[in-house]
């Protein structure tokens, strides 16, 4: 591995930005500075690396962050031809290239916040590493989040309400991130949003529910807890109380306590209580 000679990596980066015309060179450059300074005989150590499935780099961490951010003028002084340098990264196998399309997108005016918000729709109806859903969520709304806050609450409750499970699932997703920076006056929506998705039965969506109602418990524990108590009395399935059980580590003794209150006096009708359990 080459040492981080930061110096030297501004000017590759210098001259990667100067083929912002030619997608395709773009992405070969690109690739070229990732190799150079990827560790070929570093061994990751897998308690502390993410788990990322697809293709990728062994890099010193402050070479992609460094990349990233002086990259970042590339966006707003050329954002018809970063849009284009984006669709190319997203298509590359490699997680490095479409975590950059990610953040070029995040870093775009929000006069292309349309253009943002579709790219973001369209990335998470695909199948990805779920790091990479974590990467789009994260870097691509930065603008929006910033300057139009509601539009990118408007794509959640877009994704939430669609009829395709995916999509759902990509919205309970990136609610989770957005409730810490929400107002309490929020919450009530949110509660709604999500009140059918704790009445299904389907336990593929267990996995996804679990963060959004970690961050909830953490913004009003009494609010979350008696959603949860309510979303009990109303349901009639076993399969709804063994999910909310899941949910009791998010919570204090009193909450807890009443919730597990709510589950054991929670009517199960006939044929309500064979429903395969199951935490997704």
């Amino acid at each position: 591995m080459a040492a981080i000679d930061l110096t030297r990596l501004d000017k590759q980066i210098d001259h990667l930005a100067s083929l912002y015309q030619d997608p395709v060179a773009f992405q070969e450059e690109f690739h070229n500075i990732l190799s150079f300074y990827h560790r070929y005989s570093h061994r990751k150590q897998k308690e502390i690396a993410p788990q990322i499935f697809m293709p990728n780099y062994d890099l010193p961490e402050k070479v992609l962050t460094h990349l990233e951010t002086r990259l970042k003028p590339l966006s707003l002084s050329h954002p018809g031809e970063v849009l284009k340098l984006i669709d190319q990264l997203w298509n590359d196998p490699y997680f490095e290239a479409r975590k950059l399309a990610t953040n070029l997108a995040g870093n775009l005016s929000i006069v292309y916040c349309d253009s943002v918000l579709e790219l973001i729709y369209n990335w998470l109806q695909q199948p990805l590493d779920q790091v990479v859903v974590g990467e789009i969520i994260r870097n691509t709304p930065r603008t929006i989040l910033q300057q139009a806050p509601e539009m990118w609450t408007a794509l959640i409750h877009r994704m939430l309400f669609s009829p395709k499970h995916q999509s759902q699932k990509m919205g309970l997703l990136a609610l989770a991130k957005l409730i810490p920076s929400s107002s309490l006056d929020e919450l009530p929506a949110f509660f709604s949003w999500i009140r059918g998705f704790l009445l299904s039965s389907d336990p593929t969506l267990d996995k996804f529910l679990q963060p959004v109602i970690e961050m909830l418990a953490q913004k009003s524990q009494k609010e979350t807890a008696y959603l949860l108590r309510e979303v009990l009395a109303d349901s009639n399935d076993a399969a709804v109380g063994r999910r909310i059980r899941h949910f009791l580590v998010y919570f204090d003794e009193p909450s807890k306590s009443r919730i597990m209150s709510a589950i054991k006096n929670q009517v199960i009708l006939p044929g309500r209580s064979t429903n395969s359990e199951g935490s997704g």
